[in-house]
């Protein structure tokens, strides 16, 4: 896409960075990977799929990847965990990949229960998870007015970096209370599914919220290797899993370091 256009994209970015107020789910709009990849070569479409999602709608991208990549990855995270110890996940100089603990509960702020791996550009990547992933959301970019390569090498002390997270939630503890994301730096989040509800897990799972407060299960409609992609600030949550496999859910994102002042977060809602 030129850069008149990107310009154009990036302004409309800009103001509902603005806006910055929590939003309820409205709809689900469903595309083929690919295919919405190539509709992404038009201005309209972009701006199209910009409104949708700030207006509370989920997009459902089908078939991204390979299933076998994913329980592959799967496997050598499990191992990861076993053969090393959990780092301290602020986004500092010198931040290495690895993972983390959450067993949040404090009813102040909202509950974490999971093991999050994360994976920054500037370290070398032995496992083959970060460059396959990242491969995949860098087209997707777009939606926030930024080329492919933009803020992908940024480090801490740049203040704002890309940093792929995977998340494993636990049954039967695994869980993320209703919160809502900041919407500073992007209008989008981006999650691929490694596990599918009736298969991997029975219970639980991510959640909206509409505006007459009704929480809904999203996860029954959506499939292993499919990404879904939505505004942060619209209300959120993972309800407790069970079963014996856990859920696996994949999170590419722009994200302030811990090396800038007044740092905007998550909240609870």
């Amino acid at each position: 896409m030129n850069l008149k256009k990107r310009i154009i994209i990036k302004s409309k970015v800009e103001e509902i960075k603005k806006i910055n107020k929590k939003i309820f789910f409205s709809g689900l709009k469903k595309y083929n990977y690919k295919t919405f990849i190539k509709k992404l070569e038009s201005l309209t479409f972009v701006l199209d799929s910009i409104n949708h999602l700030k207006s509370g709608n989920i997009i459902i991208l089908r078939n991204s990847l390979n299933e076998k990549f994913l329980e592959n990855a799967k496997i050598i995270l499990n191992k990861f965990s076993k053969d090393k110890k959990p780092i301290n996940p602020k986004i500092k100089t010198g931040i290495k990949n690895g993972y983390y603990i959450s067993k949040n509960l404090n009813t102040k702020g909202y509950k974490t229960v999971d093991t999050s791996f994360y994976f920054f550009s500037w370290n070398k990547d032995k496992t083959g998870i970060y460059n396959k992933i990242i491969k995949i959301y860098k087209p997707l970019k777009i939606l926030n007015g930024l080329k492919k390569n933009e803020i992908t090498n940024n480090r801490p002390k740049d203040g704002i970096i890309e940093r792929l997270h995977i998340i494993k939630y636990p049954s039967p503890f695994g869980q993320i209370s209703r919160h809502y994301d900041p919407i500073n730096v992007s209008i989008f989040n981006f999650g691929l599914y490694a596990t599918e509800f009736g298969k991997d897990y029975s219970k639980g799972g991510f959640f909206v919220v509409n505006k007459k407060n009704k929480k809904i299960l999203i996860d029954k409609k959506i499939k292993k290797t499919d990404i879904v992609l939505f505004f942060p600030s619209l209300i959120h949550g993972v309800d407790k899993i069970k079963n014996s496999k856990g859920r696996w859910f994949i999170n590419v994102n722009h994200i302030q370091s811990h090396e800038v002042k007044n740092r905007q977060f998550t909240k609870k809602y």
